[in-house]
């Protein structure tokens, strides 16, 4: 039984829930998110797909924007550790593509870190292909990955 609702909010709902949006992810990507909203500020097609639970609390999260002329990128996301293994990383990636195609993008494009296989997979799965590393030394290696629509 699906106990959560997968919202789409636009540019300026992300930019006006940007500190929901980074309480969410210093808990499932720990960092610096000062000045967060900040960061979303100019993006083109600026759009995220946000999993909400029946209390209102959000636990999944993908935040993306047009980075290339018709190639949306999908930037980041997660889902709350207490709810991890239900589906709803994979929910929140049908979601997104679907909107991107609705939106006339022709691609996508994500970066996944290492030693984040899970996430990987899934995007093997969902028909990504692997285009690339980057290999930047001191951090952490991320595949590249591109999918048509």
């Amino acid at each position: 039984m699906q106990v959560y609702q997968i919202e789409q909010w636009d540019g300026p709902r992300c930019i006006a829930q940007a500190e929901v949006l980074a309480a969410f992810l210093d808990v499932v990507l720990p960092d610096d998110w000062s000045n967060f909203a900040e960061k979303l500020q100019g993006r083109r097609a600026l759009n995220a797909h946000v999993a909400v639970d029946q209390a209102g609390r959000v636990i999944g999260l993908k935040l993306g924007y047009e980075r290339n002329r018709g190639v949306f990128n999908s930037w980041m996301g997660g889902v709350a550790p207490d709810v991890r293994g239900q589906g709803i990383a994979a929910a929140l990636m049908d979601a997104q593509h679907a909107w991107a195609k609705t939106a006339g993008f022709r691609g996508l494009e994500t970066a996944t870190r290492q030693p984040n296989q899970a996430m990987a997979i899934l995007n093997l799965k969902a028909g990504y292909m692997v285009a690339g590393l980057d290999v930047t030394p001191g951090e952490p290696t991320k595949i590249l990955f591109y999918k048509g629509l």
